[in-house]
């Protein structure tokens, strides 16, 4: 056990980065794939259900997207500390560091839940739902908060493994995760008739899988970094540069959230099912947006283990290669999705050609914009690998507050386009973002450097 961290380490500061990039970033991209994979599965069983399930779950996404920011903020702040400790071979450290991490994000799992649960009603009439959705939704998301303290136990579980560059493990653990859900989620809509009840449950049961197997790996299975509770203590200088990594990651997926929670309030005032159109465009497009989120994540703990060693020249290196590659891979998949969409979105619409309408248009304007996506995505990778999470927090509130939101509006009282306002707002909004993502990126290229660290 001992020696796949230390082959990984020497890997990620040795190797071929080509192959580098491949072996980090591929179980991730295919950890996202899935995770998308199980998204439209969702869609397809609650589309079996009805319209307004589809419009319930979609309009209950963004509020799930709020409480979880907290957990994925600290998961890039926890991988970005640890990996700087692996690559200098503190691995005392490194344990300190991820016991930490893992008890904070117990901690305020429990508490987002609790919270979240008891206040759900008011939470939902705050984010404008509608009174055709409201019953749908409040149960929906009561129950899928339940599962808040296992998603951050599952992140800061990821996040140490990820700093390892372990990232093949996690990927095949939330296959079977998925694997669970969709089992379950089958049984109890076909065979129990639970409905919209069923895809909070089988939620609340995968998670808690993944859970139990990170406690195993971490606490029980030997490793160079394997966890123990004794003699463990907070520690001030931990704290101080976890939260300070970690703040502008919870500020941007909260403030994307936020806008998520606002967008709604536009699409469903067109109607239920412009919503329900949206939503499913949105879960078809995360499935091929996945595969360039996952290499600007595997990106990330080369640019920590290698800049915690000086190796500046390979940094860059590796950033050049994950660019050419998220590029191509983003130009070969939207040169097959769009001759595709009109089958695509018909296994969702279920029969309703109103809900298939909208989505087909909507994928045909905006899901070109995985392009940009990929832009956005590696230099999202490379300032989480630096701990500069205060770039991409910088990034997000341009994407949501000075492009998307402003757009939409615009667009929205300004002229005649109805829906397709916010097809081409969320289009264009991920054109300008790639842009200056760009932009910044190469405004800064030349002195990356890890946050806390002495040049």
């Amino acid at each position: 056990m001992a020696s796949k961290v230390e082959n990984r380490r020497e890997l990620i500061l040795e190797g071929n980065l080509w192959k580098v990039i491949m072996v980090l970033a591929v179980p991730v991209a295919i950890n996202d794939l899935i995770l998308g994979f199980y998204n439209l599965i969702d869609a397809f069983f609650v589309a079996s259900i009805g319209t307004m399930e589809i419009a319930a779950i979609t309009f209950v996404g963004p509020l799930n997207m709020f409480v979880q920011a907290i957990s994925v903020g600290l998961g890039v702040g926890g991988t970005n500390l640890i990996a700087r400790e692996i690559g200098k071979k503190d691995y005392d450290k490194a344990k300190n560091v991820s016991m930490q991490l893992l008890i904070i994000s117990t901690m305020l799992g429990i508490l987002i839940a609790m919270v979240a649960f008891i206040f759900s009603k008011q939470i939902l009439v705050a984010a404008s739902a509608t009174e055709g959705i409201m019953e749908l939704s409040d149960i929906y998301f009561k129950l899928t908060v339940l599962s808040s303290p296992f998603v951050f136990i599952n992140s800061a579980y990821i996040s140490i493994k990820r700093a390892e560059g372990d990232t093949l493990k996690t990927m095949r653990l939330n296959m079977i995760s998925m694997g669970i859900k969709v089992i379950f989620t089958y049984i109890m809509i076909y065979h129990l008739n639970m409905g919209i009840k069923s895809l909070a449950i089988s939620t609340i049961i995968g998670t808690m899988f993944v859970s139990c197997y990170g406690f195993y790996d971490l606490f029980i299975r030997e490793s160079l970094v394997k966890l123990s509770f004794a003699n463990f203590k907070f520690t001030k200088q931990v704290l101080v540069a976890l939260f300070i990594i970690s703040i502008p990651i919870i500020i941007e997926k909260s403030s994307i959230s936020f806008s998520f929670i606002v967008m709604n309030k536009y699409v469903i005032g067109y109607s239920e099912k412009v919503m329900a159109g949206y939503g499913i465009t949105n879960r078809i497009n995360t499935l091929f947006f996945a595969l360039v989120t996952g290499f600007g994540t595997g990106l990330s703990p080369i640019i920590s283990q290698n800049l915690a060693i000086k190796q500046e020249k390979r940094v860059l290196k590796a950033i050049r290669n994950t660019f050419i590659i998220t590029i191509s891979i983003s130009v070969i998949l939207i040169s097959i999705v769009l001759p595709l969409r009109y089958a695509l979105a018909g296994l969702f619409a279920n029969g309703d050609s109103e809900v298939l309408y909208h989505t087909v248009n909507a994928m045909g304007v905006y899901s070109i914009s995985v392009i940009p996506w990929a832009l956005f995505q590696v230099t999202n990778g490379v300032f989480q690998g630096t701990g500069q999470t205060h770039y991409n927090m910088i990034i997000s509130i341009m994407r949501i507050y000075c492009f998307r939101l402003p757009i939409v509006i615009a667009l929205t009282k300004f002229t005649n386009l109805a829906e397709y306002s916010i097809w081409y707002g969320m289009l264009f909004s991920n054109i300008l973002t790639g842009v200056f993502a760009l932009i910044l990126y190469f405004k800064n290229r030349n002195k990356l450097r890890l946050v806390g660290e002495k040049n």
